[in-house]
């Protein structure tokens, strides 16, 4: 993650909406008192919001992480699903 000041990201900002999204860059944009902002891809923002919504629940975060369990030591079943 890289820091530019506000000025910087006002003049360059094309360039750096193109970063985020072409190459997952991210920023921390700084104003001169100190108050930041991050710059990320609105497609890393919604991943990340579903992401915490899905871990918002204590069953829903279990069940995941179980499954990632699996996964992760190959106990798991592999089936096909006819459409």
């Amino acid at each position: 993650m890289q820091a530019v000041f506000y000025s910087q990201a006002r003049n360059n900002l094309r360039t750096l909406i193109d970063k985020v999204c072409n190459d997952f860059d991210e920023y921390i944009i700084t104003t001169k008192d100190n108050k930041s902002a991050v710059l990320i891809s609105y497609d890393e923002y919604s991943a990340m919001k579903e992401t915490m919504y899905l871990l918002s629940s204590k069953n829903n975060r279990d069940r995941l992480l179980d499954a990632v369990d699996q996964i992760e030591s190959l106990k798991f079943q592999s089936k096909n699903i006819d459409l």
